[in-house]
């Protein structure tokens, strides 16, 4: 069961393992990406991140939706570097509802839509795409901070 879908540039941190995870009791972790799952030192670092008490993933967004089959009975996270990247991610998983903005770093050309949300015209765009699937976007860093009131139309 997805218990939460988090968009983080940094994926598995400090922030993640020791308040997200815990929160819900977290047992498997999806970093989903097209670009890291061929990266091995990315991948070793990630693993080394990760609770001992879960399970890793990182595995292309199209091989997504087949984990959290095969994963039925597991408490599941996913993470996604951006939200061009969860918006592929939904396609794939039509039952996500609510994706969890942590962080989107600031680049060139981006807007700053939270404390800790830069976002470029691709990724507002994305994001967009994602609330006209009637999916929600909670801004939040931990789950001790209340969420941020953030206006993706402005």
């Amino acid at each position: 069961m997805i218990k939460i879908f988090r968009v983080d540039h940094r994926l598995i941190h400090g922030q993640v393992v020791f308040s997200w995870v815990k929160q819900y009791s977290i047992n498997r972790i999806i970093v989903a990406d097209d670009i890291v799952p061929n990266n091995p030192m990315a991948k070793m670092a990630l693993s080394m991140a990760k609770p001992t008490d879960c399970e890793l993933d990182i595995v292309p967004i199209n091989q997504v939706a087949s984990i959290v089959e095969a994963n039925p009975k597991d408490q599941i996270m996913i993470l996604a570097k951006g939200p061009v990247e969860a918006l592929a991610v939904t396609e794939q998983l039509p039952e996500v509802t609510e994706i969890n903005y942590g962080g989107v770093a600031k680049k060139d050309g981006s807007k700053q839509y939270g404390k800790t949300i830069f976002l470029n015209d691709e990724e507002l765009e994305a994001t967009r795409k994602i609330i006209a699937k009637n999916i929600k976007i909670v801004v939040q860093q931990v789950p001790a901070v209340s969420p941020e009131k953030v206006d993706f139309n402005k």
